[in-house]
């Protein structure tokens, strides 16, 4: 009698399949494992489809995931929702248009048992569905706005998720709300946070002296929240606030993080203030790790090589072999 597959056996056997890399037998070995019963086959099936974007396998994704969305018992279907957090990732990657069944998959919940009090594990399903329909083109903006807000009461990475996906729309119309969650606040800087890294990409110039205002934020989680905004931002507007709220704090937490953000620009302003903080004890580490997005410039790194070969500091040359690795540091020795 021949033994049952297991699990492992059948996801051994997609890999190998995956991994011989011929487009066909992918394909239909995959289509094939979306009708397992093992919610961790279909997830790996899924992911396998959107890793090669087989396209014409969304009648096959559609399917399964209504199977899995419309089980009476979705623990034992689909514990962790690992399965249809892949579908939904996977037909994301293939630009399937059907906001239906986006507007349906945001509305997913699944309670686990979890230390403490249960878990929903249908964050991600959510957060998916909301970039999925922000992509849509068979839906109106407003209806798109209306989901999204509606997510922004959920939990923290809803609100997060909500955020972003409504930035992802590059939809003027959503600026004003955009506003309004920052006016109005939240209890997770990370949520602020993605409010203004969204107002500046969708409306930078009337956006930045709001942002910059928050660089005075009485709470400093709020102060790096928009330090990294501006600092992703990049203008020369935003570099000589950040240097300003640099010269201004004392906390030296909050320093670093701001040199940190100051080097994200890789404006020369940035940069030029960065290697200017070589020369200081306290900040100087943190600066060289600020200092490390623009060494990829050839110019960058050998001024950088320049001044701390007369700087007589073995840490500093630690931290930067550290940050680029020892074949690309080459310092003269000391006598």
């Amino acid at each position: 009698m021949a033994r049952r597959s297991t699990v492992d056996d059948r996801l051994t056997a997609l890999r190998s399949v995956r991994d011989e890399g011929h487009s066909d037998s992918i394909r239909a070995a995959a289509v094939n494992a979306l009708s397992d019963t093992s919610n961790l086959v279909i997830a790996e099936a899924a992911r396998v489809i959107g890793q090669f974007e087989l396209s014409g396998t969304e009648p096959d994704l559609v399917s399964t995931w209504t199977r899995l969305f419309e089980h009476p018992d979705p623990l034992k279907s689909d514990r962790g929702c690992t399965a249809k957090t892949a579908i939904i990732e996977s037909l994301g990657k293939l630009s399937y248009d059907d906001p239906d069944l986006y507007l349906a998959a945001m509305t997913c919940t699944q309670l686990e048992p979890a230390w403490g009090k249960p878990q929903d594990t249908a964050e991600s399903i959510r957060g998916g569905s909301a970039f999925a329909l922000a992509r849509s083109q068979k839906i109106r903006i407003v209806d798109k706005l209306n989901a999204f807000v509606t997510l922004l009461r959920g939990s923290r990475i809803d609100r997060v998720h909500a955020i972003r996906a409504m930035t992802d729309t590059g939809s003027e119309s959503v600026i004003p709300v955009l506003r309004l969650k920052l006016f109005s606040g939240d209890a997770d800087a990370e949520v602020v946070g993605a409010c203004m890294s969204g107002l500046l990409e969708l409306a930078q110039k009337s956006s930045m002296p709001l942002v910059i205002d928050f660089l005075k934020n009485h709470d400093d989680n709020i102060v790096l929240e928009a330090a990294a905004a501006l600092g992703v931002c990049g203008k020369p507007e935003a570099v000589d606030a950040l240097i300003k709220a640099w010269n201004r704090t004392r906390d030296d937490d909050v320093r670093r993080s701001l040199l940190l953000s100051i080097g994200l620009s890789r404006d020369k302003t940035a940069i030029d203030f960065l290697i200017a903080q070589l020369g200081s004890k306290e900040d100087a580490a943190a600066a060289l790790e600020a200092l490390k997005p623009a060494c990829v410039y050839q110019e960058t790194h050998a001024r950088i090589l320049s001044v701390l070969e007369t700087i007589s500091d073995d840490n500093l040359r630690e931290t930067l072999e550290k940050l680029l690795g020892p074949g690309n540091v080459s310092l003269r020795n000391k006598d």
